[in-house]
């Protein structure tokens, strides 16, 4: 292993895979992951951990196609698959810290490849960005979890999301209640409402053709309203914090 600069280089199968068992438990709200089908059961008892911490888990698996297939349930939240084996190794955790490389690391003990680790939010976004924007878009969707209990809170919006849309696609009635920040002059303020769309793509049916875009729409009294995760530009506010609940007419 070398290391610089946050950057750590591991070029053994061995050190890899602890890298990636770490970097699962240290996910504290998201975790993307992109592995060979053969080399999960590897990860098998980290995501059954992060799914018990409640943890958003996006996983990607690819290549052969005949290996044991593990329950999805406990692992994940939502779950696509690739035939081909060419997606690399890909992972990120809250979208801060990360690591990349070629997969066949986990596949070919003796093969001359390496992985980088790193611990830096700007590497962290593009490669979360990567990842949904090209690799999670060209997999079938194998596995998506059960919409969850409410009320729930999140701090995570992309989890709030795709909750959201999966209640919505079961015609299932929610509203919000969100602490967010002005995308126009940045103050902070509450609103609530019934949610009456979610835009993104990372669960069927998309409903945004941009894989970077996710946002609620909320029925607020004052008119309906979008709402972005950090960084938001397009919506009208940034959320900080919000609780979704089934609506009083459910």
């Amino acid at each position: 292993m070398m290391a610089q600069s946050g950057l750590e280089i591991h070029r053994t199968q061995s050190a890899v895979i602890d890298a990636m068992q770490s970097l699962i438990d240290s996910a504290a709200e998201s975790l993307t992951i992109a592995v060979p089908k053969s080399a999960l059961p590897a990860f098998v008892p980290q995501l059954n951990a992060a799914i018990e911490r409640d943890v958003l888990v996006l996983l990607l698996v690819h290549g052969d196609a005949t290996a044991p297939t593990p329950a999805y349930n406990d692992i994940a939240t939502a779950v696509r698959t690739i035939e081909s084996g060419i997606t690399p190794l890909l992972a990120t955790a809250d979208m801060q810290r990360g690591l990349t490389g070629h997969s066949r690391l986990l596949t070919d003990s003796i093969g001359e490849h390496q992985a980088t680790a790193f611990d830096n939010e700007n590497l962290a976004h593009d490669e979360f960005t990567m990842f949904l924007g090209s690799h999670w878009l060209m997999g079938t969707e194998c596995y998506v979890a059960d919409v969850c209990a409410f009320p729930r809170t999140f701090s995570a919006f992309q989890f709030a999301v795709l909750m959201a849309a999966l209640a919505l696609r079961a015609g299932t009635p929610i509203t919000a209640r969100a602490h967010v920040l002005s995308t126009t002059d940045r103050t902070e303020t509450t609103i609530s409402g019934p949610v009456i769309n979610a835009r993104q793509s990372l669960v069927y049916p998309a409903s945004s053709k941009n894989p970077a875009e996710r946002s609620l729409t909320i029925d607020t009294d004052s008119g309906p309203v979008t709402v972005g995760g950090a960084g938001a530009t397009k919506e009208a506010y940034e959320c900080l914090e919000i609780t979704l609940d089934r609506s009083d007419d459910d």
